[in-house]
């Protein structure tokens, strides 16, 4: 079922580059989520020599249609000609300094201003697992309990990871003890307040991935923490940017003590901030939050141009209405060609289709069969859809026709399977 074109690329330059790099470097990739082991190699892009707007180009030469974005980070599209201009005009006064940057201040009052004032403050770090495991940190010191509630992937560190990661401890590290200093909690709202009406005297705080929830759900839990005293913390590492201009936070008019963001604010360059207000945020000098690379400054005039752009934007995500169209469109395919056991997952910020009877995702038949269909149509993705400012009605419009001619195939394909 699988197009000849995709057989017939040559991915000879990709190939040689991946059996080096896996000789030297654990996975092939220093990033998880870049790994060839996510992809296909001699079906997929496997390496990138450069991109423009919502294209990449391969070691072997081809072009691809991109619906990863380095995964959520690229918001307006690769090499954005405003913030190229602004981090080329900051490289020629330098990068990092022995004091502060200028520029932090100047960041950090844009952020604050975009969040309507609603927080105080903020601190800028590197990645977003650094904000989210900041934020624990301060809850933890504000209100001198131990134990957080960990609902979804916050990033690698020790005290969520065990449970994201299967709770098998051991194998990734990680020491015994640290599980009872987290409860891992990924089934609802009514699993998570029967811990809370157990526990509350032990829960220091609850980190929510907001774009994750049904709005009244969130709201249900949020207002049982903040009535038992327990710090509410939205990991929007993922999908701040790309959930509007104030974030899920803003599109549900949900607000949590501590804010953490990360991909996207900087088009690709690393940061993240941690926003709050009191007592938690003068509490981050305490427990000594701090990295050498915090204060940056690229990465900083790299976040301006971007606030900047994102002034001027009447609507954000600028495809959002064209996303939600074609989430429509697919959802409705799905139904009428019968496929009971797919599901489409997410929102205009990010979606995938999976099969419901497969607990990895990565290890889904049908993500593999859609990857590879999309690759013989110039189209890179990992099984998950991201969009940027840069992607055009046409690019959305040929992703969907794509995505419905991998559908119809599929349906194709189980239809003569159950007639065998």
């Amino acid at each position: 079922m699988m197009k000849e074109s995709a057989r017939q690329m040559n991915f000879t330059k990709s190939l040689d580059w991946l059996e080096e790099a896996s000789a030297i470097i654990p996975g092939g990739c220093s990033t998880l989520a870049k790994s060839p082991d996510r992809l296909f190699p001699g079906y997929t892009a496997i390496s990138c020599a450069e991109a423009k707007g919502s294209r990449f180009t391969d070691l072997d030469g081809h072009v691809w249609l991109d619906c990863e974005m380095a995964m959520g980070t690229v918001s307006w599209g690769h090499a954005r000609e405003e913030v190229n201009d602004a981090i080329i005009r900051q490289l020629a006064k330098g990068t990092s300094f022995s004091t502060a940057s200028d520029l932090e201040l100047e960041a950090a009052k844009r952020l604050l201003k975009r969040f309507g004032g609603r927080y105080k403050s903020l601190k800028f770090a590197k990645g977003g697992a650094d904000v989210v495991s900041a934020a624990v940190r301060a809850a933890r010191a504000y209100n001198g309990k131990s134990k957080a509630i960990a609902t979804a992937y916050h990033g690698w560190h020790d005290w969520s990871a065990y449970g994201y990661y299967g709770q098998n401890a051991a194998v990734l590290g990680i020491p015994f003890s640290i599980r009872g200093t987290t409860n891992w909690v990924n089934s609802g709202a009514d699993a998570i307040m029967d811990v809370l009406a157990s526990e509350a005297e032990d829960i220091a705080c609850i980190v929510l991935c907001p774009n994750e929830w049904v709005k009244e759900e969130l709201r249900k839990v949020v207002a049982d923490c903040r009535h038992r005293k327990v710090t509410v913390i939205f990991d929007e590492v993922t999908s701040g940017i790309r959930m509007g201009k104030q974030a899920t936070a803003g599109e549900y008019d949900i607000w949590p003590d501590i804010l953490c963001l990360s991909k996207g604010m900087a088009n690709g360059l690393p940061l993240a901030v941690i926003m709050g207000g009191d007592p938690w945020m003068p509490l981050l000098a305490d427990v000594k939050f701090s990295s050498a690379h915090a204060s940056e400054a690229i990465a900083f005039a790299a976040l301006i141009a971007c606030e900047q752009l994102m002034e001027q934007a009447p609507v954000w995500p600028s495809w959002r209405d064209n996303t939600g169209f074609m989430i429509k469109r697919l959802k409705e395919l799905i139904v009428s060609l019968g496929l009971h056991d797919l599901e489409l997952q997410g929102t205009y910020a990010s979606f995938c289709i999976r099969q419901l009877n497969v607990p990895h995702f990565y290890q889904d038949p049908f993500r593999e069969f859609l990857v590879k269909h999309l690759a013989a149509d110039g189209i890179f993705s990992k099984g998950y859809f991201v969009f940027s400012d840069c992607h055009t009605k046409d690019d959305l419009d040929r992703v969907q026709m794509s995505i419905e001619s991998a559908l119809r195939l599929w349906s194709e394909g189980n239809v003569a399977l159950m007639n065998d």
